[in-house]
């Protein structure tokens, strides 16, 4: 999966939140500065006295690790789950909030 897509850079920083205490310290601290705060691939390396190639193979590595615990473990796809049960029983409990209101009404 490409980092260029926002809805692929969003998955990115949402399986880091999960499994970045998986990561060694030096992937997490690449990816957060590429993902959350945007750095190009360029510019970490130029901070970190290293080549952008190094650093390209750190993101690549590190997202298939990201992906790989995913796969594993499941967390941000249960948060989805839960996240649609919760607003399915949302409206379910609106629904029955205007029935009673109407029951109240016709009294």
């Amino acid at each position: 999966m490409s980092l260029d897509t926002l809805q692929a850079r969003s998955r990115y920083l949402a399986l880091l939140d999960r499994y970045g205490a998986l990561l060694t310290d030096h992937q997490r601290d690449v990816l957060e500065l590429h993902l959350k705060s945007d750095w190009s691939l360029a510019e970490i390396a130029e901070n970190q006295g290293t080549s952008r190639a190094a650093v390209h193979d750190i993101v690549r590595r590190s997202t298939r690790s990201l992906e790989g615990y995913e796969r594993r473990l499941g967390l941000l796809a249960e948060a989805g789950r839960r996240r649609r049960a919760i607003a399915t029983l949302e409206r379910e409990l609106a629904g029955l909030k205007r029935y009673l209101a109407r029951l109240d009404v016709q009294r």
